[in-house]
């Protein structure tokens, strides 16, 4: 009897395993309200300040900004990648902490195009800061691989 990788199941590179780190109730309220019915969590972060967090599923990427200035109507600002709809990402070292860039298309500035909209668009970025050093780490590369792997497939 043969077993399937379920990393496979859900279209993510073989033997990929889930980083989960906390993230706040807010934000959990807000991402479950965008998910779809048994689309899983892969990847979840918070930044020291609980403000910003990530958090990917197999089809996509969500950014959140939460509490604040930032924060909208429901309390948090969030941003959804289509993993088509990143152009790159990048991971920069700070002394005690990383940041990490989502680079992608937009028509205005904030809404994350696909497509023939996205060859229309220009170029912007979504910078989120700071993450501890070895846990943004670990997040960012399960997120580059997913990435990677749905760019390829």
């Amino acid at each position: 009897m043969s077993t399937v990788d379920p990393a496979v199941q859900w279209g993510l590179p073989p033997g990929f395993q889930p980083v989960r780190y906390a993230v706040s109730d807010e934000v959990k309220e807000v991402v479950r309200s965008l998910l779809q019915p048994n689309e899983p969590v892969i990847v979840s972060i918070a930044n020291e300040g609980n403000t910003i967090s990530l958090v990917a599923t197999p089809y996509r990427l969500f950014s959140i900004r939460s509490g604040g200035i930032v924060a909208g109507v429901t309390g948090a600002n969030v941003r959804e990648f289509p993993w088509a709809g990143i152009t790159n990402m990048v991971l920069q070292q700070a002394a005690l902490n990383v940041k990490i860039v989502l680079h992608f298309k937009s028509s205005n500035g904030r809404d994350v195009e696909v497509g023939q909209r996205a060859r229309l668009a220009k170029a912007a970025t979504d910078n989120l800061m700071p993450f501890e050093s070895a846990a943004g780490a670990e997040a960012f590369q399960a997120i580059y691989n997913v990435w990677q792997h749905r760019i390829i497939a």
